[in-house]
């Protein structure tokens, strides 16, 4: 179980101004609140940049604010009402979740089923039972986990409502252990395989009790567990639709969570029901979301209207309108977006593996403009680990003494077009980025600012193409922005599903995992750097271990995933709009519970049923 000490930082000093509050930032990177992990926004590329477009994602509020902290009990919590946010269209992969790395499936998931265990608090670091009620760990190789009781799969064939039992945890370790289909094929798109890999053996030892053994010890199990991707699927239900699961029917997403996916619309709309057989109280009557994320005057004629019962403005004149107008009736709260921006490359085949050529790209970028100008400086600049980790990364006063984040801008530009032409750049012709669609349709003009910025400094042709994010995710699978083409992207990239880290860094940047080969980047010390990581299991020195592994990816211009910035979302909810805890990360299956709407408000007056 991860405990973030206390540690001063840079970001917790600057984002306080901010309205964000120390205690959320610690380790995690405080600030989500019922889940805007929006649905609308895809894992390799998509930002919680709403409360609008997705769940609830966790926000803090600003200094003087009633926060979510002071969370009523149950028995105070009412129910009724069914919570309305916005969701971007089409950014769906699958529904196997063990074979998605989209953030509107880990959202959704996060609603319908329960994972082995959850993050409770990702505030505190404190990780709790869901399927599993309990869990015991005799020694540092062993952990057995206890079913909780009295929790059934939704009513939906071939499941049909029944009592879970020991026998479906086993299985969904086994299967992401194997990370094959049910014919036996190997299949790369079970993306967590490589963290499942620490485990030896799986044995049900009872209807209620599940051993699973380690080959070596390891601090991040119960981590991987808790991830947002992590959720249980009945055994029965994959042998039925495996072959089927591209199809995004509701009846193929069945769970054992607190709302059941009613309907769904791959556009972005869809709208769930409670799950009255759920273990805990579930306060809301259901989820509904709609597709509007991308036109912001809608949002905010529905948010006036109480259509929606929450809004993130992208205009800092929208936002402090509202705030100006309905003064006492509805708070702002801020937060960082789960999915930090930046794009990918493979570096391990020309053009790409030249060092000049990627540094120049690098520092090309002019990370300070695109926060004034894609997001009116609500955005702070983020090396590989992001500031949402603050006690795991480096702060902004060393950051800005870096290539790629110098003030002096005129250094950058001049060093980069040096480095560009001594990689033999300018004979490189023409250079596509691929740019996501619903980035732009959040960002109009983005796509032009990042060529033009690339254009102005490197002198070749930069040209935007707009593309989906499920055509991003497949050309980054198959090494296609590198290994001899002139093809980069930008946009999204994965959300932060861990308050730290170190798996993470393991996962992507050592060059014995599998995900490592999308990226391509060996360097020697981040391998020594990341395999020590996954056997140290104290955590300040691990805040250290992760901040080396940061100088040494920005020492070699990203190691295939060039950072830029973190945005800082302006959320505006109703007063009736009560949350849980406030932190960037995928909370819907806190919200399941967690969430409530207080009738007796009189903001709630006037809310369309």
């Amino acid at each position: 179980m991860l405990t973030v000490p206390d540690s001063d930082n840079y970001w917790t000093r600057k984002l306080a101004r901010r309205g964000i509050t120390r205690r959320r930032l610690l380790g995690t990177a405080g600030v989500t609140g019922v889940g805007v992990a929006a649905l609308g926004l895809v894992g390799c590329g998509d930002d919680d940049d709403d409360d609008t477009g997705g769940l609830p994602t966790a926000t803090t509020a600003p200094s003087g604010s009633p926060t979510a902290a002071a969370s009523p009990t149950e028995a105070a919590k009412q129910k009724g009402g069914v919570v309305r946010f916005t969701s971007a269209g089409n950014t769906w992969d699958t529904f196997d979740i063990d074979r998605s790395r989209f953030t509107p499936v880990s959202t959704l998931f996060g609603w319908t089923n329960l994972g082995v265990v959850q993050w409770d608090s990702y505030t505190k670091g404190v990780i709790g039972g869901a399927l599993a009620e309990k869990w015991e760990q005799p020694d540092k190789q062993t952990i057995v986990f206890t079913l909780r009781p009295n929790v059934y799969w939704h009513d939906k064939p071939p499941v049909n409502g029944r009592l879970a039992k020991a026998d479906d945890i086993a299985k969904f370790i086994q299967r992401n252990v194997a990370g094959k289909l049910r014919d036996g094929t190997d299949d790369p798109n079970f993306y967590r395989k490589s963290a499942f890999q620490v485990v030896d053996k799986v044995e049900v030892v009872d209807e209620k009790t599940v051993k699973v053994t380690l080959k070596t010890p390891n601090p991040f199990f119960l981590n991987t567990l808790a991830g947002a991707y992590a959720k249980v699927q009945a055994p029965e239900a994959i042998d039925a639709f495996e072959k089927d699961y591209a199809n995004l029917k509701p009846e193929l997403v069945i769970g054992t969570g607190g709302m059941i996916l009613k309907s769904f619309k791959a556009e972005g709309e869809l709208e769930l029901v409670r799950n009255d057989k759920f273990y805990k109280q579930v306060n809301w009557d259901g989820v509904k979301y709609l597709n509007l994320f991308t036109d912001q005057s809608a949002q905010l004629a529905a948010f006036e209207q109480k259509q929606l019962d929450s809004f993130t403005p992208t205009q800092n004149a929208v936002a402090d309108d509202l705030l100006k107008r309905y003064q006492g009736k509805i708070t702002e709260f801020k937060q960082f977006s789960a999915n930090p921006q930046a794009g990918t490359y493979y570096g391990g085949a020309a053009p790409w593996n030249n060092p000049n050529l990627i540094g120049a790209i690098f520092r090309a970028f002019d990370r300070r403009a695109l926060i004034q100008s894609l997001l009116q400086g609500n955005a702070v600049l983020s090396g590989n680990v992001p500031p949402t980790q603050a006690a795991f990364t480096i702060p902004e006063k060393e950051l800005i003494t870096c290539p790629g984040y110098l003030e002096d801008r005129a250094k950058e530009e001049a060093e980069a077009k040096k480095m560009w032409e001594a990689g033999g750049g300018p004979a490189l012709g023409e250079i596509i980025v691929d740019i996501p669609d619903i980035w732009e349709g959040l960002y109009s003009g983005g796509a032009a600012l990042i060529t033009n910025q690339l254009q102005k400094v490197l002198g070749n042709k930069f040209t935007a193409k707009i593309e989906p994010y499920s055509t991003i995710t497949t050309k980054i699978v198959k090494q296609e922005y590198g290994n001899g083409k002139n093809n980069i992207w930008f946009g999204w990239i994965t959300e932060i599903t861990d308050p730290e880290p170190s798996l993470l860094n393991f996962l992507t940047y050592n060059s014995k995992q599998p995900q490592f080969q999308q990226f391509g980047v060996k360097i020697d010390k981040v391998d020594q750097l990341t395999d020590a990581l996954m056997q140290e299991f104290d955590i300040a020195k691990r805040q250290e271990m992760n901040k080396e592994v940061v100088r040494e990816l920005i020492k070699n211009y990203g190691a295939g995933i060039p950072y830029t910035l973190v945005g800082v979302n302006r959320i505006m909810r109703w007063n009736y709009f009560k949350t849980g805890e406030i932190v960037p990360f995928v909370t819907s299956h806190q919200a399941v519970t967690e969430s409530w709407f207080d009738q007796k408000d009189p903001t709630w007056q006037g809310r369309p049923a």
